[in-house]
């Protein structure tokens, strides 16, 4: 290794005798098999640790699953809020007090995935609707600033999901069941975008490059794979055939959705660049970058709002689209050393050559 390799130089250029080397070697070089071992180790660790808050979690759960319909609302309300707390404080004390931070991340976790079942339960015991995505938002507001806090990349991407999930449902909630399909999936170009597009402002400082990654690489996914499905004739002539695309309106509160999802993409790429002509080397690679963000965002409007009266300009459209995406995401891959980014572009690069 390096180490062995500028001691043999030492000793060959004479600063240092053979003992010496040798005497150096043996200090500074530690064995193989307990560095495995205690790799080996450590992951065992994190496995059982998640398992066990699991199971924790889960057991509590169930017993008071059993005595649920027995219990005043008030006293529900503060078990909830308790062993919330509870939780985050067990998880704190591992994570950041007792030096064991893979069991305090693992129990983190566990909470922030309890956090959403709050949520949930909170509404039921007050007799409010639990098929409402609002609450899906709320799990996503009070799961994010945990994640920065906790410094966990599991966290963000469980609130990444929950924010998907979240909007594809409001934005259900916004559409016609002739049209939901469609405009549900032209919503997730918007959020592929946003998703992205968020990643993409952590970029441009230090303290927050650690969390960039499942912003990026979720996004890019996301869109990617939207895309993909707009690239065929029958995805959009399903809907043409039983007229909906000639008669359907979209609603006032899918076009705000719509609108909220994509000022959140301008504000991001506004931050992305806002030091892009003081301190950005490879400008054009960065002006490209947004250029397929926006492109994605005015394909994402051009089917929300239905500007064709069918659907082979869509396809031509999104087709060209795929192909921006496949190279833009490959060559920023490997201008951006982002290994993630060409497996994505590679394997889509192969889909669209075999379909």
């Amino acid at each position: 290794n390096w180490l062995k390799d500028r001691i043999n130089l030492w000793r060959e250029s004479g600063l240092i005798s053979d003992e010496q080397s040798e005497s150096i070697i043996n200090f500074e070089v530690a064995p193989e098999a307990p560095i495995r071992l205690g790799v080996r180790f450590s992951r065992l660790i994190v496995v059982l640790s998640t398992l066990g808050a699991i199971l924790i979690g889960a057991g509590i759960i169930s017993f008071v699953a059993a005595n649920w319909q027995g219990i005043p609302a008030i006293a529900k309300l503060g078990f909830l809020i308790v062993g919330q707390t509870a939780t985050y404080a067990v998880a704190y004390q591992f994570q950041f007090v007792r030096g064991y931070p893979r069991v305090g991340g693992a129990i983190m976790f566990a909470g922030a995935a309890w956090f959403g079942a709050n949520v949930f339960l909170v509404a039921q015991i007050y007799h409010l609707p639990t098929d409402n995505p609002d609450l899906l938002i709320w799990w996503f507001i009070g799961v994010l600033p945990l994640a920065y806090i906790a410094r966990s990349k599991a966290i963000t991407v469980m609130a990444v999901g929950i924010f998907v999930v979240g909007i594809s449902w409001k934005a259900a909630s916004q559409t016609d069941d002739a049209v939901s399909g469609l405009l549900v999936t032209s919503i997730l170009l918007f959020v592929g975008a946003a998703i992205y597009s968020v990643g993409l402002a952590h970029m441009q400082r230090a303290s927050a490059k650690f969390f960039a990654a499942p912003y990026m690489v979720g996004g890019a996914l996301l869109a990617i794979i939207v895309t993909y499905m707009f690239t065929f004739a029958g995805f959009v002539n399903d809907y043409e055939r039983n007229s909906a695309l000639e008669n359907f309106e979209v609603s006032s509160g899918y076009i705000a959705l719509a609108a909220v999802v994509s000022a959140i993409t301008i504000v991001s790429l506004m931050v992305a660049n806002w030091k892009l002509g003081r301190s950005e080397k490879r400008l054009s690679f960065r002006l490209a970058e947004t250029s397929i963000i926006v492109l994605t965002i005015i394909a994402g409007w051009f089917m929300a709002i239905h500007i064709f009266e069918s659907a082979a300009p869509y396809v031509i459209l999104f087709n060209l689209l795929l192909v921006i995406q496949i190279f833009g995401i490959i060559g920023l891959g490997v201008i951006n050393k982002r290994e993630a980014f060409v497996n994505i572009g590679i394997v889509f690069f192969v889909i669209d050559l075999s379909t």
